[in-house]
């Protein structure tokens, strides 16, 4: 139905270019021309590829034996996006974006041309950046023009000129002679497709993308150095796998199960059964929830000369996705996992638009973590975990040898004993020793497909193995243990009966094995001698420093004793002992002016020897003639006045007296004193006796006073026992 007014969308020529930049390598490219052929919309059983030189121009050649293409299919084929092709019973096409031959054709050179040959028609169309940019085109234009057949006739309306005009004007052909020539070269095919690229790419010094020159027989890959893009464009030790250098070799492992013969400038490519390829072939089966079925996953060890072809082979729709893809032990820096192949069929899992990677996606990550675990698995059960049981180089056999019929394509076991090097570069199920399937009628021998998903075909003892290994260790490591604790406790035994007779013996011994220790050698010593000498020196360490303390507290207590007696002498300067003398003397001469008669007196002398006063005492005694006078002489040492059995006081002038530490004698009757110079024959009377008596009390209680604040924090009693306070000073003092 036609939309009037509608534009149609453009499509830019600079589109060709950027879309063929999702390839990072060429090789990739020429899988996309590889996976048109194979697909079940075109289905060649052989496709050819090889260098030409047309009119001095260096091209790539593919040419297939598939079911070739209307000038309808080819127009779409030529378009962006149109993909018709559906799965063929269990041949699954690969293509699905509509936009593998653009991508790959531009990749590999700027122009492409496209012949192909049905029964009714033959069609030739191209794709050519350059002819684009020569008529400074807006949008992609794709001339074509097409012959009937048998007769090889092609319209002459103006639309066939002007696109025949084009492609004789912009391509290495340029005559109508030289396109049905091109044509006319396939007729033996009956139909097929015939793709030429020329101006091909070339990388900055102006050689060719693609080497030619190196092998003759293979197209390579220029084998330079991988660049590490971490340390500015800085070259790797390591080169390019050999899968990205040669593309035989990466024609060889391009499909999972080939079903295309691949014959690579004049000779077929040895394609490779990879999974049934390997040495000591094991299943393991992926079972993710969401899965219908178990995933099988094939390991083995790889059978190829090249060390670094192992990992794992992810492949979607029977086509290589990921090569070699080290996962688990794989990625350690050391030899465990070297040479374990994984082969899967990633249907699950969603291809990016270039075919080199899947979607880095949920299942993606749940799918690589569990692949690494089984490759673990595989390697602990055939290896036993350890890094160095096989030579890292050492080429295995692989289980079976498998060829290739080059008649009917299916894959033939051969008998034991036959390895690839003895096949022939043709081989046909006539040569299978194998009567079962010696003819080409015969289909393949079934695969063990039940037992793949049944699960593991081989039994994972190596982490119960671990396991029981590590409770083994475990124990042992107790049982040590406890032997040695035992050992430890028979010892500390002995020790103790040793130290224990040790004991019994004299305690002179050892002491005197303790003190000259210094004297014997310690080499010859006992455990427990040193123990003990230690004991006693540290016990002799605790004393010493008990009695350093001691030291320290008594010359503490004698500081504070020099200072509180400093404090003492200064208070005792402030005392002048003559003023208070004499005012306890002009007391006494007021109180004793009118007393006729008294019973006894102490007389005061100074330091000089001269009497100060005289205090009269009322002492009334039954015999007069014991009476007599006490004679304080404060010039005479307290020893001469008190006896030689008195304590001798030594006369100190700077220290005063602790009034504390004066002992008070009980007051004894002082004998009466008779005043030569006055004779005192008449008696006082009572009142006047009276009168005195209270003017003394008065004086007790002055000296009280005076007293109690020199010293005020002394218990000095009442002030009727000043007398013998102030007569206990005087003493001390003289």
């Amino acid at each position: 139905m036609a939309y009037r007014g509608v534009q149609t969308s453009k499509v830019s020529p600079a589109y060709l270019h950027g879309n063929s930049t999702s390839h990072t390598f060429a090789f990739s490219a020429v899988a996309e021309l590889l996976d048109n052929a194979y697909d079940p919309d075109v289905n060649a059983s052989e496709i050819w590829i090889d260098k030409r030189s047309i009119n001095n121009t260096i091209c790539l050649t593919f040419v297939d034996n598939g079911y070739g293409m209307d000038p309808n299919k080819l127009h779409k084929m030529l378009s962006f996006g149109y993909c018709e092709k559906e799965a063929v019973g269990s041949h699954q096409p690969i293509g699905h974006y509509g936009n593998g031959f653009k991508s790959g054709s531009m990749k590999l050179g700027n122009d492409a041309l496209v012949f192909t040959r049905q029964a009714n028609y033959m069609s030739v169309g191209m794709l050519s950046q350059t002819y684009l940019k020569n008529i400074k085109a807006e949008t992609v234009l794709v001339p074509i023009v097409s012959w009937s057949l048998p007769d090889k006739m092609r319209s002459n309306t103006g639309d066939v000129k002007s696109n025949l005009q084009s492609i004789l004007q912009h391509s290495i052909l340029k005559t109508e002679k030289d396109l049905l020539n091109e044509l006319d070269s396939m007729e033996k095919l009956k139909t097929g497709t015939k793709i030429i690229i020329y101006n091909l790419a070339r990388i900055g010094n102006g050689n060719l993308e693609l080497d030619f020159d190196s092998d003759p027989l293979d197209i390579r890959n220029p084998d330079t150095h991988v660049k590490d893009y971490s340390t500015i464009n800085r070259i790797q030790a390591e080169s390019k796998p050999r899968y990205k250098v040669s593309l035989r070799d990466y024609c060889s492992i391009l499909y999972l199960k080939p079903k295309m013969k691949i014959v690579l400038r004049g000779k077929k490519v040895k394609t490779k059964l990879i999974q049934k390829s390997l040495s000591q072939t094991e299943i393991d089966t992926y079972r993710p929830t969401w899965a219908e079925r178990p995933i099988p996953i094939r390991f083995g060890f790889t059978s190829s000369k090249n060390s670094d072809d192992y990992g794992i082979m992810m492949y979607h729709k029977n086509r290589l996705i990921r090569a070699y893809e080290k996962i688990g032990y794989q990625k350690q820096p050391n030899e465990l996992g070297i040479g374990v192949v994984g082969v899967v069929d990633s249907y699950f899992l969603t291809p990016i638009h270039n075919k080199q990677d899947f979607q880095r996606d949920d299942k993606y990550s749940a799918f690589m973590t569990n692949a690494a675990q089984k490759l673990n698995d595989y390697w602990n059960e055939k290896r036993g975990g350890n890094e160095k049981t096989a030579p890292q180089n050492q080429q295995t056999v692989p289980d079976w040898t498998w060829a290739q019929c080059d008649n009917c394509l299916r894959w033939r076991r051969l008998t034991t004993g036959m390895t690839s090097e003895d096949l022939p570069d043709k081989w046909f199920c006539h040569m299978n020793a194998d009567a079962q399937f010696n003819r080409c009628e015969i289909p393949e021998e079934p695969e063990d497909e039940e037992e793949a998903l049944s699960g593991a075909t081989y039994k994972k003892t190596f982490k119960k193995q671990q396991q029981e290994r590590k409770i083994k260790i475990k124990f042992m490591a107790a049982e040590q243990n406890r032997t040695r604790e035992m050992l430890l406790a028979a010892k500390e035994k002995e020790l103790a009966r040793k130290e224990q007779e040790m004991r019994k013996k004299t305690a002179v011994g050892e002491v005197s094995s303790t003190a000259g220790s210094s004297s014997v050698n310690p080499n010859s010593m006992t455990p427990v001698q040193i123990r003990r000498m230690k004991k006693d020196l540290d016990k002799l360490m605790k004393e010493k420093q008990n009695k350093e303390k001691e030291i320290s507290e008594l010359k503490r207590q004698k500081t504070m004793s020099e200072r509180i007696c400093r404090e003492y002498q200064k208070k005792a300067r402030h005392l002048n002992l003559d003023n208070l003398i004499s005012s306890v003397n002009k007391q006494i001469e007021e109180d004793t002016r009118d007393v006729t008669s008294t019973s006894g007196t102490i007389q005061i002398k100074t330091e000089e020897g001269d009497i100060v006063d005289i205090i009269p005492v009322e002492e009334p005694s039954t015999s007069g003639t014991n009476n007599c006078n006490k004679v304080v002489d404060l010039t005479v040492d307290s020893d001469e006045e008190d006896g030689p059995s008195a304590p001798k006081i030594s006369r100190r002038e700077d220290i005063k007296p602790d009034i504390s530490k004066i002992k008070i004698e009980p007051k004894q009757e002082p004998s009466k004193v008779v005043n030569n110079t006055q004779n005192q024959n008449t008696q006082t009377d009572k009142t006047e006796d009276t009168k005195t008596r209270q003017r003394l009390l008065n004086l007790q209680v002055n000296v009280h006073k005076l007293l109690k604040m020199i010293v005020p924090d002394e218990d000095l009693g009442k002030p009727e026992n000043v007398e013998d306070i102030v007569t206990a000073m005087i003493l001390h003092n003289s």
